[in-house]
This record gives structure tokens, sequence and C-alpha cells, in this order.
């Protein structure tokens, strides 16, 4: 059975460009390759933004600001225990006091080190669901009966920033993946147009013998599908490659918002829709371009 943008032998004759010699096909794995880049971005960071985001915005941090070293652990264990009663807290851990340290150590240097430098103590809490500001801000007041200076900080708050960066990343890129699309179109377009002016004998011919516009139509639609599935090929290929690559190296950073950003398996499937999607457009832009510019011409 033969498929719809198929050319028989004897309408190849009539359009004898080679269908891998010209530019058209690598003109398209470019584009399809960029677009598909744009796009792999824009999956990349919605999943990431998404894992991550929603798994830190569950988290909490408490500080416990006493200043008598004695005290102050004393109070984060009581502290952590009753965190731990609480209904939606899912667990809460004391931070050793030596890890708090190292984390001051980027501002401090080595005076962090010093035990005569007080060290706010610090619980990680992990809530069952995203905590609004009056939760935290109840717990905090009933938590001040254990430790007066307490202070508890959602993570919430200081991630409201990077989902508004997300969300303006997601947008250039769907921007650049429109752009793309449409910078194809017009690529077809012209190319259509110089190939109808280089076999514009062929089909005054053609017309005399019969043939119709979308007989002629149909043969440069055909010989544009078949291109931009070669180019598809190819930027797929590329694409898939360069995607692969940069999971390894996200792979390698350290926990954090950036650490899940691999490709989900949908965004894999959304990605191969890319260049059936582009040769469709081709098709019928191809289609629109023939049709038009025969009125003119013929």
């Amino acid at each position: 059975m033969r498929l719809p943008f198929t050319i028989a032998a004897h309408d190849r004759k009539l359009i004898p460009d080679g269908r891998f010699t010209g530019a058209m096909p690598w003109v398209m794995a470019i584009m399809i390759f960029l677009t598909l880049l744009a796009a792999a971005a824009a999956l990349v960071l919605a999943h990431a933004a998404s894992k991550g985001g929603a798994e830190l915005s569950r988290q909490a941090t408490a500080q416990i600001l006493e200043s008598d070293p004695g005290a102050r652990q004393y109070q984060q264990s009581r502290v952590a225990n009753r965190l731990e009663e609480m209904p939606g807290v899912v667990s809460a851990g004391a931070v050793p006091d030596e890890e708090a340290r190292a984390l001051l150590e980027p501002w401090l240097g080595q005076a962090a080190s010093d035990a005569e430098i007080p060290v706010p103590a610090l619980i990680d809490i992990e809530f069952e669901a995203t905590p609004g500001r009056d939760r935290l801000a109840a717990m905090q007041r009933e938590l001040s009966l254990i430790a007066p200076t307490i202070r508890i900080d959602g993570n919430a708050g200081w991630l409201q920033p990077w989902f508004g960066l997300m969300r303006s990343l997601l947008l250039l890129a769907g921007g650049i993946v429109l752009l793309l699309l449409l910078a194809t179109a017009a690529t077809v377009a012209l190319a259509v147009r110089g190939a109808l002016n280089t076999h514009r004998p062929t089909i005054e011919i053609m017309h005399m013998m019969g043939s119709t516009d979308l007989q002629a139509a149909r043969l440069f639609q055909r010989r544009v599908a078949l291109d931009a599935l070669f180019g598809g090929v190819i930027g797929v290929m590329g694409a898939a490659v360069i995607v692969l690559l940069l999971q390894e190296r996200f792979a390698a950073l350290e926990p954090g918002l950036l650490a899940g950003a691999v490709m989900p398996l949908y965004g894999w499937l959304l990605l191969l829709l890319i260049p059936a999607a582009v040769t469709t457009l081709s098709m019928a832009m191809a289609r629109w371009t023939v049709l038009s510019t025969l009125k003119k011409m013929l």
C-alpha cells in the first residue's frame, strides 16, 4: 500500500530534484532540531519545577535562637518531639550542631566552627501538604511555650520567585517553539515558490494535458513531506543525544531544585509528535502555496 505522501515513479520525472541532495531536507532537520531542543527545555523545566518545587514547598525549618547552648539543645529536642506528634507532620528532624555550623561556613568561614559563636538550633519539618502561613504561625505560637525564641519559616514563601522564573522560562520556550514553527512554514513556502518557478514549463504542459492544480499541488506536498520526514529523523536523533547528555549532567548535581531535571516519559512522547506536526504543517503550507501561486501564474 502506498503512503499518501509517496511519489510514483512516473511522477518523480516531473520533479527530478534529489530528495536528500538539496538544501531543503537539511534546513528542515535544523529547524526541527532547534524546535525539539526548545520544547525539551520547556518539558524538563516544567517537570523539575513540579517535582522539586512540590517536595520543597512541603518543608519548613524551625530555628531556636536561644543563646545558652544547654537550653538550646534541650528546647530543640522537646520541640522536635512535639512536632512529630502534631497532625499533618510527616517528620521533624533535629539538625546536629555540626551541620548547622557547616551551613554558615560560606558566610563566616572558619569562625563558624568556633563553639563560642552561638548558632541557631535547626529542625527540618516535612508536612503532608504545603502548610499555609496561618498554620505556621499557629504552630509557632504553640511551640513558643517550649522555646520562646523559636521561629518557623516555610519554604513556599521563598519558592515563589523560583516558580515565577520557571513560568517565564516556560513562556519563553513556548514562544521560541511557535516562532520556529512559523519560520519552518515560511521556509517551506519560499522553497515551494522557488520550485514552482523552476518547474513552471512542466506545470504548463501538465495543464495543457488536462492536469488540475490539485494534482500539481500533490506532487509538491509529497516532496515536502518526504523532506520533512527526513529532517524529522535527523532532528529527533540529534535532540535525543543532547537531552540524554544534559540529563547525565543534571543527575550529577547535589539534591536541589534542578537535580530532578530529567525528561519524563510523556515528554519523549510529546517530542515525537513535533516532527509529525511539522510534517503536517509543511504539507499544508506547500499545498496552500502551490494553489495560491498557480492561480496567479496560470
